[in-house]
């Protein structure tokens, strides 16, 4: 008996290593400044990285293929509703202010400040209120605007090269089908 519970002690002692919590970092080392960083990351006028009419191509497809989910009666009315709706901005601004607010500029058309992470009240460009919360998602930055009629992500992704992929994700009541697409941007 003695042997057995000897030979027994050692896994024990590893099972105890490897299931009791790890102590935690050391409180000398204070974790990175989360707000510094994605501001030096993404604070600044991007401009389209590709010819306008790539772009516009890109966009067309994704709603396209968003719309040819829909029932047929719906398709002819939603196609250019959403067109008008997803314009291809051929430059971005993004600026992180005093006190965690995040400034937005979209071409001339439309501009949004809002505290990270707290979701405002705002108005589309045609005077229509909405609902606008930006914070980071893992190492990157995504806006959501929610609106009556649906809903649609902004994801800001840095990228290694220096350049910003957009990805962008519309979802509505009326629309089976999430429309997808990225767009690459470089620092002006």
């Amino acid at each position: 008996m003695r042997s057995l519970r000897h030979a027994l002690l050692p896994l024990a002692t590893l099972s105890a290593a490897l299931l009791w919590p790890s102590p935690a970092p050391s409180q000398d080392a204070p974790p990175p400044d989360r707000w510094s960083i994605m501001s030096q990351r993404l604070d600044a006028v991007w401009v389209l990285d590709m010819p306008v009419a790539t772009a516009r191509q890109t966009v067309d497809g994704a709603i396209d293929e968003a719309v040819n989910a829909m029932n047929m009666m719906l398709r002819g009315v939603a196609r250019p509703m959403i067109r008008d709706n997803t314009p291809v901005n051929r430059e971005i601004e993004l600026r992180f202010r005093e006190g965690q607010n995040i400034f937005v500029r979209f071409d001339t058309r439309a501009r949004y400040t809002t505290p990270l992470g707290a979701t405002r009240t705002v108005r589309t460009p045609e005077g229509d209120s909405m609902r606008m919360t930006q914070h980071f998602r893992g190492e990157n930055l995504e806006q959501v605007f929610q609106a009556d009629n649906g809903t649609r992500w902004n994801t800001y992704i840095p990228l290694p090269d220096g350049r910003m992929r957009v990805d962008a994700v519309t979802q509505g009541a009326m629309m089976p089908q999430a429309m997808r697409f990225s767009l690459t941007y470089r620092r002006q």
